[in-house]
């Protein structure tokens, strides 16, 4: 909806029903000369990119050179994946062996155990055969009227009941320790390559950073845990790819020419209101005076609680404009 109420940081807005927003640009909004962004890509073109190393691509290469830092950049990308292949290998046969040996020593100690219960029987039904001698020689001391016996059945009674109570105890702990193992197996390990993916993603993207609060770091977790519960499964390369897509268009300003050469980047579209307007001038139209947020952006403003605040809204907005307006002229 527009914003009734205005200041110097509020923005004229409107939603779209497709989820997109039309910004009237006010005059005083500064988002860079379009001169100064050309004459910067100007200067930038005419120093050449300096190689990382050995099989990065350079200008003055010819096509049969191209060609053979290509082969070799492949070949270390299949060497890297038959290794990491190889590693999920071995560790899946050491969790195996782990697993058998598990399942041999809970076989000893389930053996052992059973043993020690039927000793523990064994010694309760000796402790009752007393219990049972202790409450007779009782009897026989009260019918006799003999103080001297009374008092020694009276305590071999009493301690025939007590080891009867220990005994019980220490079977019932006996029995208790398979249902304690089992729920510590129940604990499940991490998967391989989930950590590998993770890890080669957080290195791509090393803005990321999990422990901080960061609102592009917030906004990512928010993706995160929409596609693990959309049913995604990170194991899949096909899950981070998938996120990079989402992030590129939620995250614009993350995702730029500058991105790692081993990660594959899609442009986010730009995507404009169902209105009819024209396109801004942001996004190659003719229309200066408009600026078409696409529904990406609109949810990533809110997502990151900007939407409400007018200060960071006007930011953000800024941002946008200036990021699509340098890549319209690259």
């Amino acid at each position: 909806m527009a914003t009734d109420t205005k200041d110097s940081a509020e923005l004229d807005i409107l939603e779209e029903k497709d989820g997109s927003a039309v910004v009237d640009i006010p005059a005083d909004m500064n988002i860079g000369d379009d001169v100064e962004v050309e004459n910067a890509i100007e200067s930038r073109s005419e120093e050449p990119p300096k190689a990382e190393n050995e099989d990065d691509d350079h200008p003055d290469d010819d096509e049969a050179l191209r060609a053979a830092k290509r082969n070799r950049r492949r070949a270390k990308k299949d060497l890297i994946r038959k290794t990491n292949e190889e590693k999920d290998l071995r560790l899946q046969q050491l969790q195996r062996e782990n697993e058998e040996f598990k399942r041999r020593l809970a076989n000893v100690e389930d053996r052992t155990r059973q043993n020690d219960i039927l000793r523990i029987e064994k010694n309760i039904e000796d402790s009752q055969v007393r219990l049972e001698y202790a409450k007779m020689k009782l009897a026989e001391a009260v019918s006799s009227n003999d103080g001297q016996a009374m008092v020694e059945a009276q305590d071999l009674f009493t301690t025939a009941k007590q080891e009867i109570a220990e005994l019980q105890q220490y079977k019932n702990r006996m029995a208790e320790q398979p249902r304690q193992q089992q729920r510590n197996d129940d604990v499940a390990m991490p998967d391989p390559s989930v950590q590998r993916n993770a890890a080669e993603w957080m290195r791509r993207n090393s803005w990321y950073n999990p422990n901080s609060s960061d609102r592009d770091v917030m906004v990512a977790k928010k993706h995160d845990e929409a596609m693990v519960a959309e049913g995604w499964d990170p194991s899949d390369k096909d899950y981070w790819e998938e996120l990079d897509s989402r992030l590129q268009k939620a995250l614009p300003h993350r995702y730029n020419a500058s991105t790692d050469s081993d990660s594959v980047v899609r442009k986010p579209r730009n995507v404009v209101g169902s209105s009819g307007r024209e396109a801004s001038a942001a996004y190659g139209g003719r229309n200066n005076s408009q600026f078409v947020l696409s529904p990406e952006r609109v949810r990533a403003m809110k997502e990151a609680g900007a939407w409400d605040n007018p200060v960071r809204k006007k930011a953000m907005v800024e941002s946008f404009m200036k990021y699509d307006r340098q890549n319209r002229n690259n």
